[in-house]
C-alpha cells in the first residue's frame, strides 16, 4: 500500500533526526496522508513517484531539515526537534513535496497527451 511506502521514505529522510523518527510522528504522518483522501488517479501517480522519484522525495525533506537546523546546536537543536511545531512542519513539508510531485507527474501526463495529437 502506498501509505506504508510513504512512511518508509519519510523514515529514511529523517534517519539523522531521532526526535522526528518515532511512532508518534509516523502516526501523525499516516493520519495526514489518509486525510488527503487521494483518488485512484493520485494513488497511481504516487505509486509511480515511489518507483521513480523516491530519492527526490527524500532529498527534498533532508535539504529542508538541514536548512532549518544548520545554525542550531546542542540544547537549542534538541528543543527545536522536540517541539510539536517542527513535527507538524516536517509532516507538512513532506506532504507538500509529495503533492508537488503529483502535480508534476499529472502535468507531464496531460502534456504528453496533448502533444501527441
Amino acid at each position: 500500500m502506498y501509505i506504508d511506502d510513504l512512511l518508509d521514505i519519510f523514515e529514511k529522510a529523517v534517519t539523522n533526526y531521532a526526535q522526528l523518527n518515532n511512532a508518534e510522528v509516523l502516526y501523525s504522518l499516516k493520519i495526514s496522508i489518509e486525510s488527503k483522501k487521494y483518488d485512484l488517479q493520485d494513488q497511481g501517480l504516487i505509486e509511480a513517484i515511489l518507483r521513480e522519484d523516491e530519492k527526490e522525495l527524500i532529498e527534498s525533506l533532508v535539504e529542508s531539515l538541514q536548512e532549518r537546523t544548520s545554525k542550531l546546536e546542542g540544547d537549542e537543536l534538541d528543543n527545536f526537534l522536540n517541539s510539536d511545531d517542527i513535527k507538524k512542519e516536517v509532516i507538512n513539508l513532506f506532504i507538500t513535496s509529495l503533492e508537488h510531485s503529483i502535480n508534476y507527474y499529472y502535468n507531464n501526463v496531460i502534456g504528453k497527451h496533448f502533444s501527441s495529437t
